[in-house]
């Protein structure tokens, strides 16, 4: 193994060691992107979709929409593959990142199971 190599292995094995610390309770969205290996851009893309979603979803309640299931649709499929939905909706919302979308995509996976 490389010198390169083995500095990544040791890289890799102390971020597994530091995951295990993050207070998943406080973190939770944070400890999922590590636990899946997800990058900056990749967490900034979703920060942008869920900005949009959320400014979607105001305007769609002022016009009286109840349901917003094109959104989730949207958000999903826009979502990293890597990551779970349902997880990381509820993992936003304990995070406190877009509470009132994450409401709304949560009480449509409810409806649905």
């Amino acid at each position: 193994m490389s010198s390169m190599e083995e500095r990544l292995a040791k890289l890799e094995y102390h971020m597994e060691l530091l995951l295990k610390q993050i207070k998943m309770d406080r973190f939770p969205f944070d400890a999922l992107v590590v636990q899946h290996n997800i990058g900056r851009e990749e967490v900034r893309e979703l920060m942008s979709i869920c900005e949009r979603l959320s400014i979607e979803m105001e305007k769609q309640k002022a016009e009286g929409f109840v349901t917003f299931a094109p959104l989730l649709t949207e958000f999903q499929q826009k979502l990293h593959h890597d990551l779970p939905l349902e997880k990381t909706i509820h993992a936003m919302k304990a995070q406190g990142m877009y509470e009132s979308l994450m409401d709304a995509f949560l009480k449509l996976l409810i409806k649905k199971k």
